[in-house]
């Protein structure tokens, strides 16, 4: 039989009982029987029947609520309230707080592991000595002033740089480019011959940031400023520093070298002088320059607008200097890779032809010594 519900407590109302009865169906409860009988009374109000206290002989035990209403708590109590979280938000916030957890370990056991290497070979080191054997000396690698002085001066060579460029792109002849070039002695006639004025009416882009940077590869150290024209064309300037002063390397900024990538294309100049080019790993080959006895390669100029085939023969210094700088040997090694390097190459392999075999890389970049 299911529990009764009691509405007893007369007008009051409020609130309701649940009784909770063992034993038989109708059978009266006796005191000492074994059976329990609870009643409870959950609800807010008053109430004129106050709960009287139990006697043995009364089997319903009741709990009642008290007489005073419930309180709102004040918000500086309780607090605002807090939304509740996502489970997948929980979860992954778990999973990065674990990720965390196992990188911070990784680290402490990776250091814990140097720390322990370091000293088990310094006890090596000095088990040898203590056996007699000599002391071991590293090199340490040193710069030299000019390497030194770009690092510590970075900032002021930069500033001197961009006034420097600001005079180059205003000139209009070349006597007013002379002073400002590197081996001015040396590069005046190919410069008188191919030097071209800015060619913007603005000299740089509006909206466009020059970047700066140093470049500082063997042989030398230079600064090096990129943006784009007025005309939006791109250009990069190399500066570098000589008889303590900065100077625009005007040839390794044009790509411009002893041979012109554009006379070699045109049959109108001999090979033997430096070349800089931009150097790219091609697939063409010819009858005279077989795969099985030579590297490929596409010689291009500065702008891109020349080029021509150079070819490295296998087992020599070049091809294998080449060879490491694309990683040829590798699957990894990206088609679209390029290199400035500054060549020598042998003359055309026959009259009206573009190929050229590379005897001699003379330097990584367009910088020279």
């Amino acid at each position: 039989m299911l529990p009764k519900r009691k509405t007893g407590g007369g007008e009051a109302g409020g609130g309701f009982e649940v009784r909770v009865i063992g034993g038989g169906r109708n059978e009266p409860k006796e005191a000492g029987d074994g059976n329990l009988e609870m009643g409870l009374r959950i609800g807010v109000g008053k109430s004129r029947d106050r709960s009287r206290a139990a006697s043995p002989g009364d089997p319903v035990h009741r709990l009642e609520a008290e007489d005073e209403p419930v309180q709102a708590r004040p918000m500086s109590e309780a607090g605002p309230a807090v939304p509740r979280e996502p489970d997948r938000r929980r979860k992954r916030r778990r999973g990065l707080g674990h990720w965390t957890a196992w990188m911070a370990g990784a680290t402490v056991a990776l250091a814990v592991a140097v720390v322990v290497g370091m000293t088990m070979a310094g006890k090596r080191r000095n088990a040898g000595r203590d056996a007699g054997q000599a002391y071991e000396f590293v090199p340490v690698t040193t710069l030299d002033g000019d390497h030194q002085y770009f690092l510590e001066h970075a900032g002021e060579l930069i500033e001197e740089a961009e006034g420097l460029l600001d005079r180059y792109a205003e000139a209009a002849t070349v006597a007013e480019v002379l002073p400002l070039v590197r081996d001015r002695d040396r590069v005046k006639e190919r410069l008188e011959r191919l030097w071209r004025p800015w060619g913007a009416e603005k000299r740089f882009a509006p909206g466009e940031e020059i970047g700066n940077y140093i470049i500082d590869p063997p042989p030398r150290p230079a600064i090096g400023l990129a943006g784009r024209k007025g005309d939006f064309s791109r250009f990069e300037m190399v500066f570098v520093r000589e008889g303590g002063q900065l100077k625009l390397d005007w040839e390794a900024s044009e790509g411009i070298g002893e041979v012109q990538i554009a006379d070699l294309r045109a049959g109108t100049a001999s090979a033997g002088g430096a070349v800089r080019a931009v150097v790219q790993p091609s697939g063409f080959y010819t009858a005279e320059f077989p795969e099985s006895g030579f590297r490929s390669y596409q010689l291009a100029d500065a702008a891109g607008d020349h080029f021509v085939w150079g070819f490295a023969r296998q087992g020599s210094p070049v091809a294998a200097a080449l060879d490491a700088e694309f990683n040829e040997g590798s699957v990894l090694m990206e088609k679209s890779a390029e290199l400035r390097a500054t060549l020598r190459l042998a003359a055309a392999s026959g009259r009206g032809t573009n190929c050229h075999e590379i005897t001699e890389m003379l330097h990584k970049g367009w910088v020279s010594p």
